[in-house]
C-alpha cells in the first residue's frame, strides 16, 4: 500500500536500530526523517541498500557514533544530497569517511562532539558541497587549506568552536560563492578592513561575534568593495587597545539591513552615517559601547528602520525633537543607560508604530506624559531609575495597549491611582519610590496582572484579603514597606511562584497562610515579627527553591518536613529561636540551584523578535532546509527579553550580606542556621551536601567535634562554625576544600594543631581561630611545642629540680622587691603629708611605750 511512498517522517519517537530494516522496504523513498529517536552505535549504509532513490536523510538527535560506508558499497545512497546528523556523538573519524558520498550537497554536524583539528582528507573531497554546518563542536587549530577547494559552498557555519588564525589569510577568502558565513564564538582574528573579502559579492549574512578585532594599519580603501552584506554582526569582540572606532570597512557599505556592533569598546560619535549610507537599514544595534556626544540623526527620513538600540553608552543631551519624523516607523527604541536629560517628550506618544520604549537609567525629570498612554501600539514602557516625580496618573495605568510598565527607581509619591478592570497590564513595577497609603483592595479586579512589584515604598496597614482572589498573580513583591498585621489565609489555591514580604512589620504565626500555594518557588519572610513554628505543611512546597525566614521570632524544632523540599537551594533560618538538634535529613537536600529566576520560567512569548525579515534578498536565501534554519536562527538571536520582574534574593555568606539576582542566583546554594538555640552534634551526614556553597551554623550551642565528612563539600566557599561549644581537633581532611574562601571556628573549645599553610588554610587569619585556648600553631601566636611535649615522671629528673630551684629563686627576688617598694611607698607618703607623718610618729611612739611597759612588767615578775 505504501510501496510508492516518497516522504516518510518518523521523528520524535522511540524507535531503535530495528527501524532501519523497516524503512528499507520503501524503495521509492526520497526523503526520510528519523531524527529524535533512540538509534545508536554504528550505522552502516548497507542498511539502506534498497533506498537507491534517497536524497534527504535526517538522523539528528540520536545516539550514533559512526555512520559510514566501505568503498565496495559506494552504490548505496549514491543519490544522497542532504545528510543531517546533528547532536549525535559521532567519532572524529567520520569526517575522513564522509568523502565517499560524493553526491552530498548539505551536511549538518552541529553539536556532534567533534574534537581537535579538522582532517585534510575525506570531507574536503566533497566538491558538490553547498552547505556545511560544524557549529557547536570543539574543533580547534587553523582551517585546513583544502577547505578552499570547496568552491561551491554557499553556507558555512563554524561558530562555537575554538578555531584560531587571521581570517584574511584563511581559505575562507577563496569561497566566493558563500551567501551565509558564521564564525562567531571562536578565537579568529578579524581585520577591520575586510579587504580579503572584497570579491565576496554573494555574501549576505556575516556573523563574527566573540572574536578578536584587529586593524590593518597600512590599508587604504581605493574602490568600493563588492562585499556588501545585508546582515553584519560583530558584537563582543576583543579589540586592540587603540581600537576605538567602528571598523573602517563599514564606511563603504550601502546595502546593510542589520548591523550589530554591541558590547565593544567603540567610542567617538554615534555612527549615524550608517543611516545615511544604508537607506534600507532596518536594525541598528550599538549597545554597551562608549559612544558619546548628542544623539545625532541622519539628514533624511529612514523609513525602513524598525529597531534602534543604543543602550549603555555615554550619549547626553535631550532626545532629538524630530526623531519621530526621521524614524516614523520605528517599533523598538531602546536608549537606556545613557545621560539623556530633560522632560520626556509628549510627541513620543504620537509614534504610532512604537511598541517598546526603554528610557531607563537616564536623567529625565518631571512627570510622565499622558500621551504615552494614548497610542494603541506601545505595549512595553520602561522609565526606571530616572528623576521622575509627582503622582502617577490613572491615565498611564489604564492604557489600553500597555502590557509591561516599569516605573521603579524614581521619586513618585502619593497613593496609587485606581486601575481599571479593563487594563491589560501584565507587569507593574513601581518599586523604590515614595508611594504611600494602604494597599489597594481593587487589585483583585486586575485579572491580567501576573507580576506586581511595590517594594521599598511607604505602604502601611495590613495585606488586604482581596490579594487572595487575584488568581493571575505569579510574582508579588511587597517587601521593604511598613506593612503590619497578620498574614492573610487564602481559602483557594493560588498560582504565586515568587512571594516577597520581607522587611515589614508583619506578625503572628504562619498557621495556614500559604497552605494553598504549592507552586511557590521563592518565599521571603525575612525580618518581620512572625512567631510560632514552621508548619509541617511546608513539605507540600515541592517546587520551593528559596526559603528565607531570617530575623523573626520563630521557635521550636526545625521540622523534618523541610527535608522533603527536594528543589531547595537556599534556606535561611538565622536570627530566630529555633532549638533542638539539626535534622540529619537535611543531607537529603541536593541544593542544586533549580532556576528560581522568574523570567526564565516565562513562555517564549516574552521574547520579542527585534525585527522581521521583510526583504526579498533574505527570502531568496531560504532555498534549502539548512539555509532556512540558519537565517531563522539569526532572526531569533536578535530578541528583546521582556522579563516579568527582577528576581532578587538577599543571603549572608562569607560574613557579608549579598544580593543575588539574575543568572548569578542560579549558581548559589547555601544553608544559614546561625544565631539560634540549636543543640547537639553536627550531623556527619551533612557532608553529603556536595553542591552547597555556603554553610553557617555559628552562634548556637552545638557540641561534639567537627565532622570529617565536611571534606566532601567540594563546592563550599564559606564555612562558619564559630561561637559554639565544639571540641576536638580541626579535621585535617578539610584541607581538601580547594574552593573554601572564608572559614571560622572561633570561640569554641577546639584543641590541637591548626592545619595552617596547606591549600586554602594558608590564607585564613588568626580571627578564624581565636577564642579556642587549646588551639595552637600559625596563624595563632601560641606554639605547639609545649602542648605537644610528652608528660614526664615527677621528681625523677634533674630538669624538674632545676625548674623548682628556678621558681624559688624568682620567688625570693619578687619578695624582696615587693618589700622594698612597699617600704619606700610608706616613706614617700609620710614625707609628703605632715598630718599623716605626725599620726604615724604618734602611733609608733605609743607602740614603743606600750611595748616598753609590757616588757618591764614581765621582767619585774622575775
Amino acid at each position: 500500500m505504501f510501496l510508492h511512498l516518497e516522504v516518510l517522517d518518523l521523528r520524535h519517537n522511540f524507535f531503535n536500530n530495528s527501524v532501519l530494516s523497516f524503512v528499507n522496504k520503501f524503495t521509492n523513498l526520497k526523503s526520510l526523517d528519523i531524527a529524535f529517536n533512540k538509534i545508536k552505535g554504528l550505522v552502516d549504509v548497507t542498511e539502506f541498500d534498497a533506498l537507491s532513490n534517497l536524497e534527504e536523510l535526517y538522523m539528528s538527535n540520536n545516539m550514533l557514533n559512526q555512520f559510514g560506508a566501505a568503498t565496495k558499497d559506494l552504490h548505496v545512497l549514491s543519490n544522497l544530497e542532504e545528510l543531517f546528523l546533528s547532536d549525535s556523538p559521532l567519532d572524529n573519524n567520520f569526517l575522513q569517511t564522509i568523502g565517499l558520498f560524493t553526491s552530498l550537497k548539505s551536511i549538518s554536524l552541529e553539536g556532534c562532539g567533534l574534537i581537535g583539528a579538522l582532517p585534510t582528507k575525506g570531507w574536503c573531497d566533497l566538491k558538490n558541497l553547498k552547505e556545511l554546518n560544524l557549529r557547536g563542536n570543539k574543533l580547534s587549530g587553523i582551517l585546513p587549506s583544502c577547505l578552499g577547494n570547496l568552491t561551491s559552498l554557499q553556507l558555512l557555519d563554524l561558530s562555537h568552536n575554538q578555531f584560531t588564525e587571521n581570517i584574511a589569510s584563511s581559505p575562507l577568502t577563496h569561497l566566493t560563492l558563500l551567501q551565509y558565513l558564521s564564525i562567531s564564538n571562536n578565537h579568529f582574528q578579524v581585520p577591520d578592513s575586510f579587504k580579503a573579502f572584497a570579491n565576496h559579492s554573494n555574501l549576505k549574512v556575516f556573523l563574527s561575534d566573540f572574536n578578536q578585532l584587529v586593524s590593518e594599519q597600512d590599508h587604504v580603501q581605493t574602490r568600493v568593495s563588492k562585499f556588501q552584506p545585508s546582515i553584519f554582526s560583530l558584537s563582543n569582540c576583543r579589540a586592540e587597545e587603540h581600537f576605538i572606532k567602528p571598523p573602517s570597512f563599514l564606511y563603504n557599505q550601502y546595502d546593510l539591513k542589520l548591523v550589530d556592533l554591541s558590547f565593544n569598546k567603540f567610542g567617538g560619535v554615534l555612527p549615524y552615517w550608517l543611516f545615511e549610507n544604508n537607506t534600507r537599514l532596518q536594525v541598528f544595534l550599538m549597545k554597551n559601547n562608549s559612544f558619546m556626544g548628542h544623539f545625532l540623526l541622519p539628514s533624511h527620513p529612514s523609513l525602513d528602520v524598525v529597531g534602534i538600540d543604543t543602550s549603555n553608552n555615554q550619549i547626553h543631551g535631550q532626545i532629538p525633537s524630530n526623531i519621530n519624523l526621521i524614524f516614523p516607523f520605528v517599533e523598538k527604541l531602546l536608549l537606556s543607560g545613557n545621560a539623556l536629560e530633560g522632560q520626556i517628550p509628549n510627541w513620543l506618544g504620537g509614534m504610532n508604530s512604537l511598541q517598546i520604549l526603554d528610557l531607563s537609567n537616564n536623567r529625565f525629570f518631571g512627570s510622565i506624559p499622558d500621551q504615552l498612554a494614548v497610542g494603541n501600539s506601545l505595549y512595553s514602557l520602561r522609565l526606571s531609575n530616572n528623576n521622575l516625580s509627582g503622582k502617577i496618573t490613572a491615565t498611564i495605568f489604564n492604557s489600553q495597549s500597555l502590557w509591561y510598565l516599569y516605573l521603579d527607581g524614581n521619586d513618585f509619591e502619593g497613593e496609587i491611582s485606581q486601575l481599571s478592570s479593563s487594563s491589560f497590564l501584565e507587569v507593574l513595577d513601581i518599586s523604590n519610590n515614595h508611594l504611600s497609603g494602604k494597599l489597594p483592595r481593587w487589585i483583585r479586579n486586575l485579572t491580567q496582572l501576573d507580576s506586581l512589584v511595590l517594594s521599598n515604598n511607604y505602604f502601611k496597614g495590613s495585606i488586604p484579603k482581596e490579594f487572595c482572589y487575584n488568581y493571575a498573580f505569579e510574582f508579588l513583591d511587597l517587601s521593604k514597606n511598613n506593612l503590619s498585621g497578620s498574614l492573610p489565609s487564602c481559602p483557594n489555591p493560588l498560582n504565586i511562584t515568587h512571594l516577597y514580604l520581607g522587611k515589614n512589620r508583619l506578625n503572628g504565626p504562619l498557621t495556614h497562610s500559604f497552605y494553598n500555594m504549592s507552586s511557590l518557588v521563592v518565599l521571603d519572610l525575612r525580618e518581620n515579627n512572625l512567631t510560632g513554628g514552621i508548619p509541617k505543611w511546608i513539605g507540600n512546597f515541592s517546587k520551593l527553591s528559596v526559603l528565607l525566614l531570617k530575623g523573626n521570632h520563630f521557635f521550636g524544632e526545625i521540622p523534618i518536613e523541610v527535608c522533603e523540599l527536594e528543589q531547595l537551594s537556599m534556606i535561611d533560618l538565622s536570627h530566630n529561636q529555633f532549638s533542638g538538634s539539626i535534622p540529619s535529613c537535611l543531607s537529603h537536600l541536593t541544593l542544586k540551584p533549580s532556576t528560581p529566576v522568574y523570567f526564565l520560567m516565562t513562555s517564549w512569548s516574552t521574547f520579542i523578535t527585534l525585527f522581521e525579515i521583510e526583504d526579498q534578498s533574505f527570502k531568496n536565501l531560504k532555498k534549502s532546509t539548512m539555509m532556512e534554519e540558519a537565517v531563522d536562527e539569526v532572526v531569533m538571536s536578535f530578541t528583546i527579553q521582556l522579563s516579568h520582574a527582577k528576581d532578587e534574593v538577599e543571603f549572608t555568606t562569607k560574613m557579608c550580606s549579598y544580593t543575588y539576582e539574575g543568572h548569578i542566583l542560579n549558581n548559589m546554594s547555601g544553608i544559614d542556621l546561625s544565631c539560634n538555640k540549636l543543640t547537639g552534634l553536627i550531623p556527619p551526614e551533612m557532608g553529603n551536601l556536595s553542591e552547597i556553597h555556603s554553610l553557617n551554623l555559628s552562634h548556637n550551642n552545638l557540641i561534639g567535634s567537627i565532622p570529617s565528612t565536611f571534606s566532601s563539600l567540594k563546592q563550599i566557599e564559606s564555612l562558619d562554625l564559630s561561637f559554639n561549644n565544639l571540641n576536638g581537633e580541626i579535621p585535617p581532611q578539610l584541607v581538601e576544600l580547594n574552593s573554601l574562601e572564608v572559614f571560622s571556628v572561633a570561640h569554641n573549645n577546639l584543641s590541637g594543631t591548626i592545619p595552617y599553610g596547606k591549600a586554602q588554610f594558608g590564607t585564613f587569619e588568626k580571627s578564624s581561630y581565636e577564642g579556642n585556648p587549646l588551639l595552637c600553631g600559625p596563624p595563632l601566636d601560641k606554639s605547639c611545642k609545649e602542648t605537644n611535649s610528652e608528660p614526664e615522671v615527677p621528681n625523677s629528673s634533674n630538669e624538674e629540680k632545676e625548674c623548682i630551684s628556678t621558681d624559688m629563686y624568682i620567688f625570693h627576688i619578687s619578695f624582696v622587691v615587693t618589700y622594698v617598694i612597699v617600704l619606700l611607698s610608706i616613706v614617700a607618703v609620710l614625707y609628703i603629708n605632715p598630718y599623716w607623718r605626725r599620726a604615724w610618729f604618734y602611733l609608733v611612739d605609743r607602740c614603743v611605750t606600750n611595748c616598753y611597759y609590757f616588757i618591764m612588767d614581765i621582767l619585774s615578775r622575775f
